[in-house]
């Protein structure tokens, strides 16, 4: 919008120099400094947009609404075209987004609870061992040398010992607890099956979903920049015929408008492009190391990296 409006002002400058003169009419200047100032509300609209957007940015970011600078990428938007593979990418979303690893840790916690209710339907047979020092007397403590006159000092002696060995074995009639205890944990872990069956399945959609999009602006930004260059020589071409008195103000000012809309839709949809290659990280899970942010946990056992690696 600000390119159209250097352009749109550059053209009135001539034109109201050219009525001047008598090289132009009135009409035409009219209409030049019409054109202008619409391009200018254009461009003031778009301007206050840009601020807005930074604004929430900044409130994102945890910034002060105003500190004397105004926010811009420090890089350009991509513009060559990238082309995903679909194994990799689906194979890379299905190992990283964080809800189905923690659907699977989900699946495993129900897999062990449900090892460990299997285990309760199982009769119970212990194998069982005691032993056990007593003491024995009329009173706790005591000098009488008799036998059983203090339990203390029969209890020190250690003369008064017993021991067992044996089994105990019980089994519940019926098992009705344990087996409804089992039977949810089954109904629980095709739940959990099911529902990361179909997130998976949407996942797949979403990363079939933004790769479309990715084609489509992609082409749409070069047909657009197709457009503009085609716009560029019209404006070139009009701006010529005028000069020779060959045609109307009124065509160079409908092809500076063709140019100005040309260039928003080409940008437009170059930031489209751009998004849907930030959005393809986003959906494979793997936008934070992309961009360098990671997370830093204490080392687990050996044993639990490969059981992750394995799953």
């Amino acid at each position: 919008e600000r390119v159209s409006l250097l352009s749109a002002l550059q053209t009135w400058r001539e034109v109201k120099a050219g009525s001047e003169v008598g090289r132009a009419g009135a009409a035409d200047e009219a209409q030049a400094r019409d054109n202008y100032f619409e391009i200018r509300a254009r461009s003031e609209n778009a301007l206050s947009q840009l601020f807005n957007t930074e604004i929430r940015l900044r409130r994102l970011l945890g910034l002060s609404a105003n500190d004397g600078n105004v926010m811009r990428p420090t890089t350009e938007p991509i513009t060559a075209m990238v082309v995903p593979d679909w194994n990799l990418c689906l194979t890379e979303a299905l190992a990283k987004r964080p809800e189905l690893r923690k659907q699977k840790w989900n699946i495993k916690s129900l897999e062990l609870q449900h090892k460990a209710a299997e285990m309760l339907v199982n009769p119970r047979l212990d194998f069982v061992a005691r032993y056990q020092i007593n003491g024995f007397g009329d009173r706790l403590t005591g000098n009488d040398t008799s036998q059983f006159h203090s339990a203390y000092a029969s209890l020190v002696q250690g003369d008064q010992t017993g021991w067992a060995l044996g089994f105990e074995f019980s089994m519940p009639i019926g098992f009705r607890g344990a087996v409804t205890q089992v039977q949810n944990l089954e109904h629980r872990l095709t739940k959990a099956r099911s529902i990361l069956s179909e997130q998976e399945v949407e996942i797949s959609l979403e990363l079939a979903s933004v790769m479309q999009q990715m084609s489509q602006n992609y082409q749409t930004a070069k047909t657009n920049f197709n457009r503009r260059r085609a716009a560029e020589r019209r404006v070139q071409a009009f701006m010529a015929e005028y000069k020779a008195g060959r045609t109307t103000l009124d065509l160079v000012l409908r092809s500076q408008i063709s140019l100005s809309q040309a260039e928003t839709a080409y940008f437009a949809s170059l930031i489209g492009y751009n998004r849907a290659l930030a959005e393809l990280k986003f959906r494979k899970g793997s936008i934070l190391v992309d961009s360098n942010v990671f997370l830093s946990e204490s080392l687990w056992t050996p044993v639990a990296y490969e059981d992750a690696m394995r799953r």
